[in-house]
């Protein structure tokens, strides 16, 4: 049987430290033909040039640059179709963050098996642990607009993501769901190929829920494999380089984005929910303008 070949996609912006102490890890996997593509989604800290000196040596490594900064769609996007043009079909692409740990050095190997006994999948995950353990948003199903406004008026917000989340079956091995975590998952080249890659109108949240109903509308399941984990770390990269009204701000695009393009939500519900949101930027801009004055 064939060894699998599998590519591992990690996104680094101005965090060059943490993915050279990740690639230490991947590279202790076994069972897999391993490579390893790290698109710099042009950082402002040197982090390219880092790279290249940490990791010219490594054969299994290869590093690129986007053109630009646009975000977690484009940046991953500019990597799948780097590797379009160099890789075999039937390759394996993993897309995953930097801050992610991995204790089992079969890991890929195993995701890969269970990929296999999956005739209508798109992609598969294993279960995210976060502070050692599972984590509530591993996975979820696709929310609908009252989600989009729900989550946004404090008293509901609790309640609303428990809504979209599963019941995980922890004694289960496969699960089909909607949406998986973007943190860390796993599908075919030929398969983003066919989605039409990551919606590059969003720079950031939001993409698993596009890409989710973009699997489901495809007529494929998306799978995680309860038995399988990794660990995700709180990233401080965001909250770092960006003010808390630039992330909902990009939040509140991004779910506009989905009501607009993928989920085809009718033009009334659709201007309300621009205008609510642009009245929520309003009230925060007031907000802090209040706050600095007092």
């Amino acid at each position: 049987m064939e060894t699998p070949r599998v590519v591992i996609l990690i996104l680094n912006y101005n965090s060059w430290k943490a993915t050279v102490g990740y690639i230490r890890q991947l590279k202790q996997q076994q069972g897999i033909q391993l490579s390893i593509l790290v698109v710099d989604n042009c950082s402002t800290d040197n982090s390219y040039n880092a790279l290249v000196q940490h990791l010219q040596d490594e054969e299994q490594v290869e590093i690129i640059q986007s053109e630009y900064n646009g975000g977690y769609a484009y940046g991953n996007n500019f990597g799948l179709k780097y590797l379009q043009k160099k890789i075999q079909e039937n390759t394996f692409v993993v897309i995953s963050n930097n801050d992610i740990s991995i204790d089992n050095p079969k890991l890929l190997q195993q995701l890969v098996n269970y990929y296999k006994q999956c005739n209508d999948i798109a992609f598969i995950s294993p279960l995210m642990h976060m502070d050692g353990q599972p984590a509530r948003n591993a996975a979820w199903k696709i929310p609908g607009l009252t989600y989009d406004i729900s989550t946004v008026v404090g008293f509901n917000r609790a309640k609303a993501n428990e809504a979209v989340y599963y019941d995980l079956p922890l004694q289960q091995e496969l699960m089909p769901v909607d949406c998986l975590t973007g943190s860390f998952f796993m599908g075919k080249l030929e398969t983003f190929a066919q989605l039409n890659y990551f919606d590059e109108r969003t720079f950031l949240y939001e993409e698993e829920r596009i890409l989710g109903l973009k699997v489901k509308k495809a007529g494929l399941k998306n799978y995680l494999a309860l038995q399988l984990k990794f660990y995700h770390e709180h990233s401080a990269v965001i909250s770092k380089e960006m003010n808390q009204l630039a992330q909902i701000r990009h939040l509140f695009n991004s779910r506009i984005v989905f009501n607009q393009y993928h989920a085809n939500t009718n033009i009334v519900l659709l201007t309300f929910l621009k205008v609510f949101y642009a009245l929520f930027i309003f009230a925060k801009k007031l907000q802090s303008k209040f706050r600095k004055r007092s």
